[in-house]
């Protein structure tokens, strides 16, 4: 099976999308599939890339200016450069490189697969609204109706993608994590045998969207009862909106509580997590928000919010699942960080065992494959799609 996968950049600060592009890549070569890869060139990103396994072949295709509309005129020498492939599945949407991709398709009669990437959600739909209006009716809509089938993390996702009018096909299947490597990983010594020094960990992009500030305003209803707590906001910063949060945080007199750290990758983001007794994702809406199964891999309860699809996090007893917002937070923090470091360690167990049978990169990958194996007429309906 030849498999093009078509997504926008490898560089670690474009967050999920990114790392579910390369490590889906990553997986589907060591099955044995015969897979390409095409991104966009030009970010301005200056920070590390996302690795592939050697055995993909990727190919970066420069945009014409301005980048963001992701037009390629080098696309179609590209693509017919390549092998023929059986199938192409897109990583993303707003993008004329994955027009690009879909027309080549379509003229070769190649089925087509868009994992949206929580890009139909309401949250994401108001960004630049004007612009991806006028997108919508010039070529998105189109593209999504004519996929063979449209990919979600999960069934709230695709349910927003019904509301939109789309009626095809929709996988639901969760991205997975990794767990650590135990040999490389450092202690987790902080975060369960200092009770004097505890650490409320947020990772992720900083931007308006991630719900930063009302997690802020929060912290600054309940931290005066928890003295041994310090929240560590730690990620790649977007428009210089930390900024903006560090002014919040000191007109909220929070300082000597409150650490701002940078993007950190590898022995660096371990260490992040070693140090944490709990994890905090506040952003309004997420369609599937890596860093909850991360921190549960390693044993770390979750405080989301419930525009992420976790409600599995209170199902299982390894977190809370509560509505967006300052008041919800600073009720669910303030409970969290009540629990005794044995309670939160046994919460942190509970959520390892959820990764375990749900959520780890082989399951995603064989999913996968029965959606392509189906898309091309190889098997049965898998139980993951809805009609």
């Amino acid at each position: 099976m030849r498999v093009l996968q078509v997504g926008e950049s490898l560089a670690v600060e474009y967050g999920g999308t990114a790392a579910a592009c390369a490590e889906l890549t990553n997986q589907l070569a060591q099955s044995g599939v015969d897979v390409s890869l095409i991104t966009l060139g030009g970010s301005n990103g200056s920070g590390p890339t996302l690795p592939l396994d050697p055995a993909v072949a990727a190919t970066v295709c420069m945009p014409a200016a301005p980048r963001r509309l992701g037009y390629c005129p080098g696309m179609p020498e590209i693509l017919e450069s390549l092998a023929p492939q059986d199938l192409v599945h897109v990583h993303g949407l707003w993008r004329l490189h994955y027009l690009q991709s879909a027309q080549f398709a379509r003229a070769r009669s190649i089925p087509v697969i868009v994992s949206v990437h929580g890009m139909l959600l309401g949250g994401a739909l108001r960004q630049r609204a004007a612009l991806k209006r006028v997108e919508r009716w010039l070529f998105q809509d189109a593209l999504l109706r004519r996929a063979r089938c449209l990919h979600a993390t999960s069934c709230a996702e695709a349910e927003a993608i019904r509301r939109l009018g789309f009626q095809g096909p929709i996988a639901v299947v969760p991205w997975g994590v990794h767990p650590p490597d135990a040999s490389s990983s450092p202690p987790r010594s902080l975060a369960s045998d200092t009770p004097s020094h505890r650490v409320i960990l947020y990772l992720g992009r900083l931007h308006p969207t991630k719900g930063l500030e009302p997690l802020l305003r929060a912290w600054a209803q309940v931290h005066e009862q928890f003295g041994s707590w310090h929240l560590v906001v730690a990620g790649y910063d977007e428009g210089a909106y930390r900024s903006t949060l560090v002014a919040l945080a000191t007109a909220l007199g929070m300082t000597a509580t409150v650490t701002f750290a940078g993007p950190a990758q590898g022995s660096a983001r371990e260490q992040l997590f070693a140090d944490a007794s709990l994890v905090v994702t506040p952003s309004p809406a997420e369609n599937f928000g890596f860093v909850v199964p991360e921190a549960l891999v390693r044993g770390i309860p979750v405080i989301a919010t419930q525009g992420a699809p976790w409600s599995s996090l209170a199902a299982e007893g390894c977190g809370w699942w509560v509505p967006p917002g300052e008041s919800s937070l600073a009720a669910a923090l303030a409970e969290a960080l009540s629990q005794s470091p044995t309670t939160l360690r046994e919460m942190g167990e509970q959520g390892r065992r959820l990764v375990r049978d749900h959520y780890t990169w082989d399951r995603v990958a064989t999913s996968m494959l029965e959606l392509y194996e189906w898309t091309l007429g190889q098997r049965g309906e898998p139980a993951f799609l809805q009609r």
